[in-house]
């Protein structure tokens, strides 16, 4: 995982990369029939939801977007994911997307 992802911290929250271990709470997010409801990506198996945490590195290292897993900074629990994809330097702009666990609505 590259060094210089941006982390980012408020009072409550961290704004992390994804690693390895999120895969079992992406999943749960997007299997989620509450949350898919209203986003437009599901997965039926955690062998599945792999694509979407390669689809994160991509991203990054496409330079095409980047994603972040949100979590409680206090207890570092897996919140939801939030970040911005297609992404255009040249005309400063790109698409913003967020999810947040049900559980924690």
């Amino acid at each position: 995982m590259p060094s210089n992802f941006p982390r980012l911290e408020t009072n409550r929250f961290i704004l992390r990369q994804f690693r390895p271990d999120d895969l079992n709470s992406v999943f749960l997010g997007l299997s989620h029939p509450k949350l898919i409801q209203y986003y437009g990506v599901n997965y039926d198996s955690l062998e599945a939801t792999k694509i979407q945490m390669q689809w994160f590195q991509d991203l990054e290292q496409n330079g095409t977007g980047i994603w972040w897993a949100i979590c409680d900074k206090e207890k570092n629990t897996f919140l939801g994911a939030g970040g911005l994809n297609n992404l255009d330097k040249i005309h400063r702009k790109a698409e913003i997307g967020f999810w947040v666990l049900p559980d924690y609505w």
